[in-house]
């Protein structure tokens, strides 16, 4: 109730509350999909095509490692290399070789960990760079070294951080 958020390009901002509180209600509301929000939210013109969000349990497609990787933009082209490079930069370097390769096409919501998950949905985010990204428990299931990491990547890319989370160390 009676909430005030402002963030400028590349802010970072934690909300954080008790459980019930209306924080992920919150996030419902940036993202259009919570009809029963009251009051006003002003958002930047390019926020709807430039926002990413980020629940604690990231979708998952029934399809391919590499469409994982790429969603929501499953149309750009990029070499299996630099996709290798993505998953190492999000704890994930033996991903591609577990499986058996990007085309492996599994129930990926039942074969990765949701912390797996978890950190491909970062993946998702670092590859497609938008502007901002709103983070709903994304690290919840991540010890505190990958929640950091993940976190000063996209610190670094400028983005702007919107986080719901109850650990501290976000």
């Amino acid at each position: 109730r009676d909430a005030t958020l402002a963030a400028r390009p590349g802010d970072t901002i934690l909300v954080q509350g008790p459980s019930g509180s209306g924080k992920s209600t919150l996030f419902r509301a940036l993202a259009g999909i919570w009809p029963h929000a009251q009051g006003q939210i002003r958002l930047p013109a390019d926020f709807t095509a430039q926002a990413m969000f980020l629940p604690q349990r990231p979708y998952m497609l029934l399809s391919s490692l590499r469409s994982q990787l790429l969603y929501p933009h499953l149309d750009i082209k990029i070499s299996d290399e630099k996709l290798q490079e993505l998953l190492v930069r999000v704890n994930l370097p033996e991903l591609i070789a577990r499986f058996g390769g990007l085309e492996a096409e599994l129930d990926w919501a039942k074969v990765l960990s949701v912390g797996e998950q978890q950190r491909v949905a970062f993946a998702r985010v670092l590859l497609a760079a938008p502007r901002y990204v709103i983070l709903d428990e994304a690290t919840s299931a991540l010890d505190i070294a990958n929640e950091e990491a993940l976190y000063q990547q996209l610190a670094d890319s400028e983005t702007t951080m919107v986080s719901v989370g109850h650990r501290p160390s976000i």
